[in-house]
């Protein structure tokens, strides 16, 4: 196995949830990789969180500790059951990117004389949008930094006696061994998330990043507003006629024992920034069980439900009826036969517009081309008919059902993820 990663936790169920997720959605191959969590005797509804993944991913495990034993002591017991070459830890409050495996593992697979590599990361606030970017060498943090695991139990891995800042001590005792190279890289691939409860907030640490936060508060207030005017009212539209030729009737072909609608719509349900979702259709059956799992909707005129009817023309038409009572800000165009899009695409789209106070975000696949999937814009722009100047991307590699042939491979697709 080529790399563990370690998820220490205690009392952090609020956001263990995207920690994890994060981990899963690497675009490293699932063999090759572990995820180890330990909970340090959590209170909370931390345990019921992770019991959601456990069982549906063979990559992942759990550990209960019988007692507290703080970050440095619960690190080590995972570390000694961990199988990979290599080995990073992350703070159940955090997430990384999805492609923070693949490059860590690669440099130290290709640079066998570094020990560790440490990447620099990005502030994100409490619903995991970007602050600003932080070098780990200037601010070095406990997280974010992948070790030769044979070499850091040589060392004696962490000292449990440290409760806290229990890397700096590791890094302390590293800089004593001058055979034990380390290297930084720029790439921001660690989420470090600011919040009351984290070691950041906390006096000794606080003088760290003073003079870093107090200049990004100018900056951070301006996101704020911006943020607060973009959510106000976020909505969801679903196209789904009933006349699809090549797959008869595949908005409501069965799936996993379920119409394909339902996979899209309870991603939509779930995100955190979603307050409406409707379906827009000429189909009498399509509506009915658009009612039936409590989707509001709109009956599309026949005139936009025909075959050579771009998909705008009707998702127009929807946010012109939607608005004569409740004018939304943001219009979120889902596509039913993309039944495996993750609501963390979705809310990663959001986060995206505003981060960068853009007009609108599309999906595109790894080879960067459009797969429908899903379309993020404000208000205006959902209402034009040409694609905005000011408009961002990004990768979901989201299925694009057409055929039966489609299916098999969605299918198929699921059950290796699975295993």
């Amino acid at each position: 196995m080529l790399a563990s990663i370690i998820i220490t936790n205690y009392n952090y169920g609020k956001y263990i949830g995207d920690c994890i997720r994060s981990c899963l959605n690497q675009t490293l191959d699932k063999s090759l990789y572990e995820i180890i969590i330990i909970d340090d005797c959590s209170s909370d509804n931390s345990i019921q969180i992770i019991n959601e993944y456990l069982g549906h991913y063979s990559n992942l495990k759990l550990i209960k500790n019988n007692k507290n034993l703080g970050v440095a002591g619960s690190s080590n017991k995972a570390i000694k059951q961990a199988k990979g070459k290599y080995v990073i830890r992350l703070d159940s409050d955090d997430f990384i990117n999805t492609e923070t495996l693949r490059i860590l593992t690669y440099f130290l697979e290709e640079n066998s004389q570094y020990f560790s590599v440490a990447c620099d990361y990005y502030l994100v606030d409490q619903s995991g949008m970007k602050i600003n970017k932080i070098s780990a060498r200037e601010n070095p943090i406990s997280c974010g930094v992948m070790y030769n695991l044979k070499k850091l139990k040589q060392l004696g891995a962490y000292n449990s006696k440290f409760r806290h800042r229990e890397e700096e001590e590791l890094r302390y005792r590293i800089s004593k061994n001058k055979s034990l190279k380390n290297f930084y890289l720029n790439f921001p691939l660690y989420r470090y998330r600011m919040h009351d409860y984290n070691k950041t907030k906390q006096k000794d640490y606080i003088q760290n990043f003073k003079n870093k936060i107090l200049k990004l508060n100018k900056k951070y207030n301006k996101y704020k507003d911006l943020k607060k005017q973009i959510l106000k009212n976020v909505i969801v539209i679903i196209p789904a006629r009933g006349g699809s030729k090549r797959l008869l009737r595949k908005n409501i072909y069965n799936i996993w024992g379920k119409p394909m609608i339902y996979w899209c719509s309870q991603a939509a349900k779930k995100s955190k920034y979603i307050k409406s979702i409707y379906v827009t259709s000429e189909d009498k059956q399509i509506l009915k069980y658009a009612k039936k799992i409590n989707l509001k909707i709109i009956e599309r005129p026949k005139e936009l439900s025909e075959d050579d009817v771009f998909k705008m023309a009707a998702i127009r038409h929807a946010v012109e009826t939607i608005s004569k009572k409740n004018k939304p800000s943001l219009v979120i165009s889902l596509q039913a036969n993309s039944p495996d899009i993750q609501t963390y695409e979705i809310d990663n789209a959001i986060n995206k517009l505003i981060m960068n106070d853009l007009d609108e975000v599309i999906s595109v696949d790894e080879n960067y081309n459009q797969n429908g999937a899903l379309r993020v814009m404000r208000y205006k722009s959902s209402l034009q008919k040409e694609l905005s100047t000011h408009c961002g991307f990004i990768i979901t590699n989201t299925s694009d059902i057409h055929t039966l042939k489609d299916i098999r491979l969605l299918e198929t697709k699921n059950k290796k993820n699975a295993n």
